[in-house]
């Protein structure tokens, strides 16, 4: 369900090609196939290709018990393997898929003078999310009284944390104030609380109407201080405006 499409194909294929070859190795010694030359393990490999696609073009077919037996069984193997694979890929390809891009850092950067937690998400999609919500959780190694090691987990409040219909992008940003958890926090601090923060994001597809979700980490590493992202906006000539996504991970020192 989460690999590519490719290689789910790659690998009923070969699945379906391996089944074949046991059978085909299987008729080959057993023998009792009408039409197949004595010992010929390419005779016996194609009857169970037309076997197992319950094919039967009628120039190979089974002529003893044995080997009605054996391509009984095929048969139950090659209808179940059909209903099976119908069913995954029908799974696979109508599962709904947010196609949210997170950037690849946060940034750390003050916004109308309070240092802001910030990082960006964008739709990849030409539809809708409707009511889009995000949350980001703080995870960091806390020591007890006791002096043990704790992994403790605090949301962050956020300066919006919900979008009625999320299209383009959205800059989520988190404000460093006092009663923040992050409040005097530097890198090195994270990097020795080994601090991660756990972003979700969560929307109603406006074409499937069914829910999706986008999730997405950063690390201490993935955190810069300093510095603020790229502007992606822009006037077009009609005067509307426009977004260079091009830009969309760039940051500013």
């Amino acid at each position: 369900m989460t690999m590519r499409l490719s290689a789910l194909l790659g690998l009923m294929a070969a699945t379906i090609v391996l089944i074949n070859l046991v059978f085909g190795t299987i008729y080959t010694i057993i023998g009792g196939v009408a039409g197949a030359r004595p010992g010929d393990f390419g005779d016996g490999v194609f009857f169970s290709v037309q076997t197992f696609s319950t094919t039967g073009y009628g120039a190979l077919y089974p002529k003893s018990v044995l080997a009605n037996s054996v391509a009984s069984i095929e048969i139950i193997f090659g209808l179940l393997a059909t209903a099976l694979a119908t069913g995954l890929l029908f799974a696979r390809l109508s599962r709904p898929q947010a196609r949210v891009i997170f950037s690849r850092i946060a940034v750390v950067h003050p916004y109308q003078g309070v240092p802001t937690l910030m990082f960006r998400v964008a739709n990849q999609r030409r539809n809708l999310l409707t009511d889009a919500r995000i949350s980001v959780t703080l995870l960091r190694d806390e020591e007890d009284e006791d002096g043990n090691t704790m992994r403790r987990l605090i949301d962050l409040a956020l300066e919006r944390a919900y979008s009625p219909a999320f299209a383009l992008s959205w800059t989520v940003m988190h404000r460093i104030t006092e009663a923040s958890p992050l409040f005097g926090v530097d890198l090195a601090a994270m990097q020795q609380g080994n601090m991660i923060f756990l972003c979700v994001l969560t929307g109603l597809d406006d074409t499937l109407l069914a829910t999706v979700v986008a999730r997405n980490a950063y690390g201490a590493g993935d955190v810069r201080f300093g510095v603020h992202f790229a502007d992606i906006f822009d006037r077009a000539p009609d005067g509307s405006f426009a977004i260079d996504y091009t830009q969309f991970h760039q940051i500013i020192e």
